[in-house]
C-alpha cells in the first residue's frame, strides 16, 4: 500500500464490487440473501444541536431505510450494508434533513487456506450536525471512535475507514498478523474553518504471537502511523508504537486481550517530539442471559474537525441482559478524550433502554441517552455556537421500531 495515497468516495462501491462480483468457488452450498430494513423513531431532546449556550429543545421524527445482503460459501463470507437517514423537527425546521446521512459497510472474510485468513472491512459514514443516525439508533450508547469523532466535530462531516488484516498460523504454537488501515475525515462546510478540510490517517502494523495453550498467548508487534492534512500550514505527523500483546481466557465465558507499549510521535518541520504510553484492552464476559463488553486504552488518532492528530484516550462498554426470549435490557456508556496541538476535547455518553422482539422481523425499543461534550481549544478551532472550555449537555428520549425481513434467498452448489 502507498502510505500517502488519498482515499476517495468510490471506495465503498469498489469494496462491494470486489466482494460480490468475484465470489470464490466453494465445494459446499453457496448462499446469497437480501434483507430490506426500516427504522422509524421519535425523540425529544433538550439541546438539539448540542451547544454550550442558547440550547434548543424540540421533538423530532427520524427514519432510516436501506438493505443488508450477504454471501456465504465454504471459502468466504461477505456482506454489504447500506442505510440513509431523514429527520423532521416539530419547531426547529431548519434542522430538517433527508438523504444527507449515509451509512455503508462492507466486509469480506476469506479462508485462503486452513492456516491463512484475510479480512477486509470498509465503513463510510456521513451525518448532519444533529447526528440523527447516531443518537436515535437502537444500539447501546457507548459509541465507537468513529461516532465519537463525528459527535466531537459538531458539524456535517464524513468518515471513511478501510481495514485489511492478514493472519497466518506458522505452526500450532506460532501465528502472525499484518494489518493495514486508512481513515479519511472530511469536514464538509465546517464552521471550524472557512474552507472545507480533509484529514488522512494511515497505519500499518505487524505482530507475532506464541500460543502457550488454547487459553493463553503472548506476542510482540510494531505499528506505524502517518497523518496528513489539507488545512494550509498544518504539518503532517507520524507515530511509532512498539508493543507487547497478551490474550487470556481463564474461563470458557470470560476473555481478555490487550496491548501495551510506548508511542513516539513526531511533527514534520517543527522538531516536536512526544513520548506517551500506549495500550488497548478488551474484556468480554458472557453468562447465561447477560453479556458484558468493555474496551479502552489510548492510541494515536485523528482529532476530527480540528484538522490534526493527537492521542485518543477512551473507554466504552455495554451490558445486555435478556429478561425473556423477546425482551432485552441494555445499559452502556463511553468516555473519549482527544489531546493534540491547540485542542483538548472530551465526550461522555451514557444511557439505557429496553428492546422487545415482537416477531422475527419487527422489534420495538425505548432508549434514554445523555451526551456531554467539552472542548478547550485555541480560538481558531472553536466551533460556532460554543464557548471555549464550557460543557454542552444533551438528553435524548427515544422510542421507535425497526423491521428487517428476508426478501430474497438463492442457494446453489
Amino acid at each position: 500500500m502507498i502510505m500517502r495515497t488519498r482515499n476517495l468516495l468510490g471506495f465503498p462501491l469498489l469494496a462491494a464490487l470486489l466482494i460480490f462480483a468475484a465470489p470464490t468457488t466453494g465445494q459446499a452450498q453457496d448462499l446469497f440473501r437480501l434483507y430490506p430494513e426500516l427504522l422509524l423513531s421519535g425523540f425529544y431532546s433538550d439541546n438539539v444541536p448540542l451547544r454550550t449556550s442558547n440550547e434548543i429543545g424540540d421533538f423530532a421524527g427520524t427514519g432510516a431505510a436501506g438493505f443488508y445482503l450477504d454471501y456465504t460459501s465454504e471459502a468466504r463470507y461477505a456482506s454489504l450494508h447500506y442505510d440513509t437517514f431523514a429527520q423532521l423537527f416539530t419547531h426547529q425546521t431548519r434542522f430538517d434533513r433527508a438523504g444527507e446521512g449515509q451509512f455503508v459497510s462492507a466486509t469480506d472474510d476469506e479462508n485462503i487456506s486452513p492456516t491463512t485468513k484475510l479480512r477486509l472491512d470498509e465503513l463510510f459514514y456521513r451525518d448532519s450536525p444533529t447526528f440523527v443516525g447516531i443518537i436515535t439508533s437502537d444500539q447501546a450508547p457507548e459509541f465507537n471512535s468513529i461516532a465519537a469523532q463525528l459527535l466531537l466535530a459538531n458539524d456535517q462531516a464524513t468518515i471513511n475507514r478501510v481495514n485489511a488484516e492478514l493472519s497466518h498460523y506458522w505452526s500450532r504454537r506460532w501465528s502472525s498478523e499484518l494489518t493495514v488501515n486508512q481513515t479519511t475525515f472530511w469536514n464538509n462546510g465546517s464552521s471550524v474553518s472557512s474552507n472545507n478540510s480533509t484529514s488522512y490517517g494511515q497505519s500499518i502494523s505487524t505482530v507475532t504471537d506464541y500460543h502457550f495453550s488454547d487459553r493463553f498467548y503472548l506476542g510482540a508487534g510494531y505499528r506505524f502511523y502517518d497523518f496528513l492534512f489539507s488545512r494550509p500550514g498544518q504539518p503532517g505527523e507520524q507515530a511509532h508504537w512498539p508493543f507487547l500483546r497478551v490474550g487470556w481466557r481463564p474461563l470458557r465465558n470470560l476473555s481478555f486481550t490487550g496491548s501495551i507499549g510506548v508511542i513516539v510521535s513526531y511533527t514534520q518541520g517543527s522538531g516536536r517530539q512526544s513520548v506517551n504510553p500506549g495500550g488497548m484492552g478488551l474484556l468480554e464476559y458472557d453468562y447465561q442471559r447477560a453479556r458484558v463488553r468493555v474496551y479502552g486504552g489510548q492510541e494515536p488518532e485523528l482529532t476530527s474537525s480540528f484538522s490534526g492528530a493527537g492521542i485518543l484516550r477512551s473507554v466504552r462498554g455495554h451490558l445486555l441482559y435478556d429478561f425473556t426470549q423477546r425482551l432485552t435490557g441494555s445499559a452502556g456508556g463511553g468516555y473519549y478524550e482527544l489531546s493534540g496541538t491547540g485542542v483538548n476535547a472530551q465526550l461522555i455518553s451514557w444511557g439505557f433502554g429496553l428492546s422487545e422482539r415482537v416477531n422475527k422481523w419487527l422489534r420495538a425499543y425505548a432508549n434514554f441517552v445523555q451526551i456531554r461534550r467539552t472542548e478547550t481549544t485555541s480560538s481558531q478551532f472553536l466551533p460556532a455556537g460554543n464557548q471555549n472550555g464550557q460543557e454542552a449537555v444533551g438528553d435524548y428520549f427515544v422510542v421507535g421500531f425497526s423491521a428487517s425481513v428476508e426478501a430474497f434467498r438463492w442457494s446453489w452448489q
